[in-house]
């Protein structure tokens, strides 16, 4: 065998670390994934607004999912991944939705692992700290556009960090399609604009006006390329309406503090301690940029637990080049070994096991293998969605508007849109306060609960048999039930 074949295929089939990576979280969220799917309500609305896009061909300017809001003006930003969650949906049902999860939660760890090895970390700690950053993030890992997001995001962080590396501009100047995508993909793209100020004041106290102003000028070329979408300017004036609305983002539990009493936070605390001891023993100088993004980040991630998942990517590309060089000044017999396993296996060696194992698991799944731990399959199940009352409401479908509970909006549409209509769901930034206040003071029987039930002319109700407006719904000789189970109640009107 002459040289250069055995050189290909040492590269195609002898996998780096990233590459196993790939693997192992791929194979990893496919045993988590019944669980990722019934931890949160939203991936049903999602399909359904994915399935209507590609149903009508068109981008729906104005509200068709709900009752309380129809027809009232619609900003979609997350379309294009709910398109893409549709197609794997219409592919394979359930398990495509997992796969592209699966899928994109791989390809997110294994381009921070890329990226680590790319600005100078070796194979073993480029790998130990996206499987570090991994494990932090789990407590979001959900079956949702975010995902898309965090793509996109630890891309740029990437893509900024190889130019801070190599000075030059060809590697920011591929970031700008995938702004295009990211406004599309997902409303958390404004992101953006907060890590490239970063950047730019970062350069600036670094002494690098030009750097500085390459970093602000890709700031200002990303708003214009976030503008190709289809509602224009009215898209980034949607998402900073809704973060600046106090009422909203306090209600929506995955923007509140994280709870450090939790298990699922104790890796975050963990990654802040590790910064503190190693910026604290560290005794070579530290740009300003990388003090910048963690302090930052790490505000964000103690201000809201949403964010653990970018702190993650943030403390991994910031802390663990400095975290090697202080090894390896420590241990200089070290940085030859590790030198050593990066010439082994070159960044992404070994790339054909990206296919051939994620494939081989597909298709075992395909037919009928279940990987996960529960051994239930990727359904949605009964103890966390009303999956048997909706099969009764199928059967005897009540007459009238909706009201439902707020967690479950998205699963009744993916189950009885559009035949039904809901009152509310995850959307919550396209509710309203208004109407949010409202729903809260329903759904616990407060004030003029009757009153808000009649101005949306409800004639009957899904909730869990826990709720005060249950209760108060069975005292009344207004309503009737016609299901119970141990999760959800229907009373339907008189």
């Amino acid at each position: 065998m002459n040289p250069m074949t055995s050189q290909w295929l040492r590269r195609a089939f002898l996998p780096a670390p990233e590459v196993f990576l790939f693997v192992l979280i791929f194979f990893l969220s496919l045993a988590f994934m019944p669980d990722m799917l019934n931890s949160d309500g939203d991936l049903g609305r999602h399909l359904t607004v994915g399935n209507y896009i590609l149903d009508t061909r068109a981008v729906p300017l104005r509200d068709v999912f709900s009752h309380t809001r129809f027809d009232a003006p619609l900003v979609l930003h997350e379309w294009l991944s709910e398109v893409a969650y549709a197609l794997a949906f219409r592919a394979a049902g359930l398990n495509g939705a997992a796969w592209l999860t699966a899928f994109l939660l791989a390809a997110l760890y294994f381009v921070l692992a890329a990226g680590l090895r790319a600005v100078g970390v070796s194979a073993p700690l480029a790998f130990l700290a996206a499987l570090a950053a991994y494990f932090t993030a789990m407590l979001h890992h959900l079956p949702r556009p975010h995902l898309f997001s965090l793509l996109c995001f630890t891309t740029l962080l990437v893509l900024c960090e190889l130019y801070r590396k190599t000075d030059k501009k060809f590697w920011l100047a591929l970031f700008v399609p995938v702004m295009v995508l990211w406004a599309n993909f997902n409303g958390a793209f404004v992101l953006a604009f907060f890590v490239l100020g970063i950047y730019a004041v970062g350069a600036a106290f670094e002494r690098l006006p030009q750097r500085a102003l390459i970093f602000l000028g890709l700031l200002g070329v990303s708003f214009l390329a976030a503008l190709v979408n289809p509602f224009g300017i009215a898209l980034p004036q949607h998402v900073f309406g809704f973060m600046g609305n106090r009422f909203l983002v306090d209600n929506t539990v995955e923007y509140l503090s994280p709870n450090f009493h939790g298990a699922n936070t104790w890796l975050f605390a963990a990654w802040i301690l590790f910064s503190i001891l190693l910026l604290g023993r560290n005794t070579t100088r530290v740009a300003w940029t990388g003090i910048f993004l963690l302090g930052a980040w790490t505000a964000f991630g103690l201000y809201s637990a949403r964010n653990i998942p970018l702190y993650a990517q943030v403390a991994a590309l910031t802390l663990f080049p400095i975290a090697e060089r202080l090894l390896v000044t420590r241990l200089p017999a070290l940085r030859a070994r590790l030198e050593n396993m990066n010439a082994v296996a070159p960044i992404a060696s070994g790339w054909t096991w990206l296919v051939i194992l994620p494939a081989l698991l597909i298709f075992f799944q395909a037919q009928g293998a279940r990987f996960d731990v529960r051994g239930s399959g990727n359904v949605f199940n009964n103890a966390t969605f009303p999956a048997r009352a909706v099969d009764f409401l199928q059967r005897q479908p009540p007459q009238g508007n909706m009201f439902n509970e707020y967690t479950w909006g998205g699963y009744l549409e993916y189950r009885l849109f559009p035949s039904q209509r809901v009152f509310i769901d995850g959307d919550n930034d396209f509710f309203g306060e208004a109407l949010v206040r409202e729903y809260l003071d329903a759904i616990n029987a407060r004030q003029d609960w009757q009153g808000i039930l009649q101005k949306y002319k409800v004639q009957w109700v899904i909730v869990p048999p826990t709720r005060p407006l249950a209760q108060a719904l069975a005292q009344s000789d207004a309503w009737r039930e016609i299901f119970r189970d141990e999760t959800a109640v229907v009373f339907v009107s008189k």
